[in-house]
């Protein structure tokens, strides 16, 4: 009888030896899950924050175009440049006048430069694209030995036609404001009266006065005189034809 009581001791020893080891492979298991369980945490927040992040980019992205959209391309107009700062020039309905510089100019998306040009006994200022100086029939000083040959035209006695002032008035404003120095010098040549002359109309002093300016100022320039002296020899030739 004994005997057996030893042998229910061992099983019992047996079991608890088998359940302790059955437990110990158990608690890792447990850690495994927990620590998985853990690890997606991690990942979701993980995930989230990246999620934000992209989405804050995504919408100032949207925001940056909606707001600031992109800038309209300035179209440039590029024409070559025929006369410097400094110099003067003709402007065929203004006369003789000195470009002061060149500038920049942008309107309606299209960006070109300038000449602005001052006409002095006018105290006027005017800008000229380079793209349309010669449409305007912008043009240099006439040259010494040309405008040398032109007071041969002053010499010659006038020549007026029998018409109705008003027509010859239409003819000699096309001939001042074409820029033409030869047909300039025939205004003045036509309109000039000497002191012993029939007494002008108030319209044909004040045509004549304006040929005979613009004439006298490009004489001037071409010839290195002053204004003065320049009118003085003009008013010389003209009055002993």
């Amino acid at each position: 009888m004994p005997v057996k009581k030893k042998s229910t001791t061992k099983k019992t020893v047996k079991k608890k030896v088998a359940k302790k080891t059955i437990a110990k492979k158990k608690v890792p298991a447990a850690k495994k899950v927990v620590k998985s369980k853990a690890i997606k945490k991690v990942a979701k927040k993980t995930v989230k924050k990246v999620a934000k992040k992209v989405a804050k980019k995504v919408v100032k992205k949207v925001v940056r175009k909606i707001i600031t959209p992109k800038a309209p391309k300035i179209k440039k107009i590029i024409a070559p440049q025929e006369f410097k700062g400094g110099e003067n020039i003709v402007y065929p309905t203004h006369g003789v006048g000195r470009i002061l510089t060149i500038e920049k100019f942008q309107y309606d998306l299209v960006e070109e430069q300038l000449y602005v040009i001052q006409f002095f006994q006018d105290k006027l200022t005017i800008r000229v694209p380079f793209s349309k100086a010669k449409l305007i029939g912008l043009r240099n000083i006439t040259s010494k030995p040309s405008m040398t040959r032109t007071l041969s035209i002053l010499k010659q006695k006038p020549k007026i036609k029998k018409a109705m002032w008003s027509r010859r008035a239409q003819e000699y404003d096309q001939k001042i404001n074409s820029g033409d120095i030869k047909l300039l010098s025939e205004v003045v040549r036509d309109l000039f009266r000497k002191d012993d002359q029939t007494e002008q109309s108030y319209s044909e002093r004040q045509m004549f006065q304006v040929a005979f300016e613009r004439y006298t100022r490009e004489f001037a320039i071409s010839s290195d005189m002053k204004f003065e002296e320049s009118s003085a020899k003009i008013i010389e030739i003209l009055n002993k034809r």
